[in-house]
C-alpha cells in the first residue's frame, strides 16, 4: 500500500461545483450513487418508491432514474476516466500534473466560474514544452491568443478543460479573482524530487537573469507580499539563498543551474 498522502480525492472534486439543493455538494454524489444502488438492487421498484425509501424528494430522483446525472458526479467521472483521482504522488499522472499547477501559479490563470484554465507562453520552445505536458494527460491544446505584442500568447483546453481547472483549483492552482497569499500547500507533503520539479517549472516561465548582481529575478507585482514571502521560503527550503525584494523575489544563480533549467532571458 502506498504511504504517499492523498492530496486529491473525488469529495474535493466534487465541492468546486454548485450544490443547488445541497450545501455539500459531495452529499449529491452520495445520493445518486444511493439511488442508482437501490434501483440496481429493486428494478422494478418506481421513482416515488425510491424516494420514500431513502427519504429523498421524488422531483429530484425521477430525473436520476431517467438518465440525469449531477454535474458533481459528471466531473468525477471524467477526472476518474482521465486517471486524475484519487490524486498522490503515487499517481502516474502526478509528475504532469504538478508541473501545470508550477504554470498556472508563474504564467497562467483559471477563469473562476467557468474553472477553464489558460497557460501564457512566451517562446515557442516554451509552447511546445507546455503542449507536450497537456497531451501527456490526454488533452488538447487550444490557442487562445495569438501574441500580438508584448504579451505573451496563451493556450487552453478544448475538451475536459473546466474538469481538469477544477483539479488545479483542489491543488490551490489560483484563479482570476482570486488573491492568494501562500503558495500551494500540497507542496509540504510530496518529495523533494517534486518540489524540485515546481521550482523549475516557475524559475523556466519566471525568472529572469539582472547581470549586476549575477541572480535571478522572480517579478510577481500581480501577488501579495504574503505569497512573495512564501514563494522565497519555499524556494530556501530546496537550497536557494532567497531575497524578498518590494514586487518580487530572487536567487541565486548557482541554485538555478542546479535546477537545470537551461537559459532564461537576461535584463
Amino acid at each position: 500500500m502506498s504511504d504517499s498522502p492523498l492530496l486529491v480525492a473525488p469529495p474535493d472534486l466534487a465541492r468546486t461545483y454548485s450544490g443547488r439543493a445541497y450545501s455539500d455538494p459531495w452529499d449529491a454524489v452520495e445520493d445518486y450513487q444511493r439511488v442508482l444502488e437501490y434501483s440496481g438492487r429493486r428494478p422494478n421498484a418506481g421513482g416515488q418508491a425510491i424516494a420514500s425509501a431513502l427519504s429523498l424528494p421524488r422531483g429530484r430522483v425521477r430525473p436520476w432514474l431517467d438518465g440525469s446525472i449531477p454535474r458533481p458526479v459528471q466531473g468525477i467521472q471524467t477526472a476518474e476516466s482521465h486517471g486524475w483521482l484519487p490524486l498522490s504522488e503515487d499517481n502516474e499522472h502526478f509528475e504532469t500534473i504538478n508541473r501545470l499547477v508550477a504554470w498556472v501559479c508563474s504564467l497562467g490563470t483559471i477563469k473562476p466560474n467557468l474553472f477553464t484554465p489558460y497557460f501564457r507562453y512566451r517562446s515557442d520552445a516554451d509552447r511546445d514544452r507546455l503542449e507536450a505536458l497537456l497531451e501527456t494527460l490526454g488533452l488538447e491544446p487550444q490557442p487562445f491568443r495569438t501574441d500580438s505584442g508584448p504579451r505573451s500568447a496563451e493556450i487552453s483546453i478544448s475538451e475536459d478543460g473546466a474538469v481538469f481547472g477544477r483539479l488545479l483549483v483542489c491543488l490551490e492552482a489560483p484563479t482570476d479573482d482570486e488573491t492568494i497569499d501562500i503558495a500551494p500547500q500540497y507542496l509540504n507533503d510530496v518529495s523533494k524530487a517534486a518540489q524540485s520539479d515546481f521550482a523549475r517549472v516557475y524559475v523556466q516561465n519566471r525568472a529572469e537573469h539582472w547581470e549586476w548582481n549575477d541572480r535571478y529575478v522572480i517579478e510577481h507585482a500581480n501577488r501579495s507580499d504574503r505569497y512573495r514571502r512564501s514563494l522565497a521560503t519555499f524556494f530556501a527550503t530546496l537550497g536557494a539563498d532567497a531575497d524578498v525584494h518590494e514586487d518580487a523575489i530572487s536567487i541565486d544563480r548557482w541554485f538555478v543551474e542546479q535546477l537545470n533549467t537551461g537559459s532564461v532571458n537576461a535584463v
